[in-house]
């Protein structure tokens, strides 16, 4: 099992996928997995109800505003990247696994990633974010999605909440 201590992405138009790099550029050994649009637009749509379930400041909103400040949030995050693309690189000497399943779980305010790639029920990688790192990789995901035309909306958390219409 890899401890991934960095994150990078690469947008792959060829083959119609994110590529997520782990530690590219740091001492840790490298690993590289494939995201299908599937598995993206699946942590995509949950990603409001993590934030809900792990933010304190959301959860202190109404229902009906708690998209708009998960935005918010987002967006603050995205201030300080510690994330960054890897276009500018060549991949192809690095083979890389298509990503089967990811696990997100929090506890002590760290998320935990778990990495489990095609073909084998067996742990291949983990991560350990903070809440800003969260909504850092969520901004990559969703700028890939947006890249790579798989019809995510313009915004993370704007309209994914079923709140009530209210005419003023």
């Amino acid at each position: 099992m890899v401890n991934i201590a960095s994150v990078s992405f690469f947008f792959d138009q060829v083959e119609d996928r994110i590529r997520l790099i782990g530690n590219l550029d740091n001492q840790g050994p490298r690993v590289d997995f494939w995201l299908t649009r599937r598995l993206v637009m699946r942590l995509l749509e949950m990603s409001l109800e993590l934030v809900q379930k792990t933010s304190q400041q959301v959860n202190q909103v109404p229902v009906e505003h708690q998209g708009a400040m998960a935005q918010f949030e987002h967006d603050q995050a995205q201030q300080a990247p510690n994330i960054q693309s890897a276009d500018s690189q060549n991949h192809d000497e690095h083979p890389a696994s298509i990503l089967r399943r990811l696990d997100i779980s929090y506890q002590d305010g760290r998320y935990r990633l778990s990495f489990f790639s095609h073909g084998t029920d067996e742990l291949q990688a983990v991560s350990i974010l903070s809440y800003q790192e969260l909504h850092q990789t969520l901004h990559w995901l969703h700028r890939g999605s947006l890249k790579l035309d798989w019809g995510a909306s313009a915004s993370l958390f704007d309209g994914l909440e079923n709140s009530p219409q209210r005419l003023q």
